[in-house]
């Protein structure tokens, strides 16, 4: 018996060869389609120490520069004790620029005094909502970030609270399944890999089938749960094309190495994937970048075009391109004073707090941070 998929329980057959398509990628001048708002939904925080309103300054520009209307920061609190004033950066610059910001905040495990029944993640989620926390991003699902979080299996209900609480609220959940499988395969480690801690292939790490059921079950047990699977999933397209059947409220975000001209074989079916389902797919490109002007420029310009020569109506490419986005996310405004609250919450956990010396810069930085948030 044929598999059923996603597309072919729609009736949805190729209708665009990676020939007709490639012959446009780069021939063309995507001004056709500058009318069009461009958000981008997955942007990390990338901290340069610089004084704040300067950093977000200079934030905003390289933003501008790579043709983004907005953006929304999915902020990773939880890599590391180093990342625990991201939410509150990615807060400033929604507040600085209402008009052009997202936040998909995140779970805070690394502030001292964080495993306490205050700190319960329903209650943080609250605390971030009434801020103005657009949707939340769950990085738990990578291996190293999960690791220093004491590897929690996503499924516990330690987050009952927490899954049921954005169910309830209608907020998306941006949800990081694993990384790509064959980063827990040694004969396959590049150096690069490697040095930036993504090689999982030790007991210390979770299997990456242990956290793909993980994640699996999480959408299946939460059926009202709006959730992202951002790059993708690091899927095959059959794998993508199956969790979309399976699961309605499940989105894509397209955030990789320039939607589909690395997907190699692949290529053609997560064209047509994006092809078919616009309404269901979200422009996602940044990631982590420290040259927005000029790195991300280029990743922008070329998933564009190849988003381009899909050939779409003008209504699928805005879909793409920031309508999918809006239609999960309202945008709505920063809460000051709520801001402040957990500014101050965040700074009575550290006050007389005796950091470790390597942890000296990041306590310093999150207090100049705060700072500025009191003079808001």
């Amino acid at each position: 018996m044929e598999r059923r998929t996603f597309l072919s329980v729609l009736g949805m057959t190729p209708v665009i060869g990676m020939a007709g398509m490639t012959k446009n990628f780069g021939q063309h001048d995507i001004l056709q389609a500058s009318s069009i708002k461009v958000i981008d939904s997955h942007a990390h925080v990338v901290d340069s120490g610089k004084p704040v309103l300067q950093m977000m300054q200079e934030l905003n520009e390289g933003f501008r520069l790579a043709g983004f209307d907005a953006m929304c920061y999915a902020v990773n609190t939880c890599e590391g004790f180093h990342a625990i004033h991201r939410n509150l950066l990615a807060f400033i610059y929604k507040f600085l620029y209402p008009d052009q910001g997202y936040v998909f905040a995140s779970l805070d495990y690394h502030l001292p005094g964080s495993n306490t029944p205050e700190w319960d993640f329903r209650l943080q989620a609250e605390r971030l909502i009434e801020i103005g926390a657009d949707g939340f991003k769950m990085y738990e699902g990578k291996p190293n970030a999960r690791k220093v979080c004491g590897n929690i299996p996503l499924t516990s209900q330690r987050y009952a609270g927490f899954y049921d609480l954005l169910t309830q609220r209608g907020i998306p959940l941006a949800l990081h399944i694993a990384d790509p499988p064959e980063f827990w395969e040694k004969d396959k480690a590049s150096a690069s890999q490697v040095a930036s801690d993504w090689f999982f292939a030790d007991v210390t790490y979770s299997t990456w089938q242990e956290i793909y059921d993980e994640c699996i079950a999480v959408i299946a047990n939460n059926p009202k749960l709006r959730v992202i699977l951002p790059q993708f999933g690091f899927l095959r397209s059959d794998q993508v094309e199956e969790l979309m059947y399976r699961f309605p409220n499940l989105y894509i975000d397209t955030n990789s190495g320039g939607t589909f001209d690395h997907f190699g074989s692949e290529a053609e079916a997560f064209a047509r994937i994006v092809a078919k389902c616009p309404d269901r797919i979200i422009f996602g490109c940044t990631g982590v970048s420290n040259d927005l002007a000029r790195s991300t420029a280029n990743k922008s310009r070329r998933m564009r075009e190849n988003i381009h020569g899909l050939g779409l109506s003008a209504k699928g490419e805005a879909d793409i391109l920031n309508g999918t986005f809006m239609s999960l996310c309202p945008q709505k405004p920063v809460n000051k004073e709520a801001l402040k609250r957990y500014a101050t919450s965040i700074k009575n956990s550290l006050e007389g707090f005796p950091a470790r010396p390597d942890d000296q810069a990041t306590v310093q930085r999150t207090m100049e941070v705060i700072d500025f948030i009191e003079k808001l």
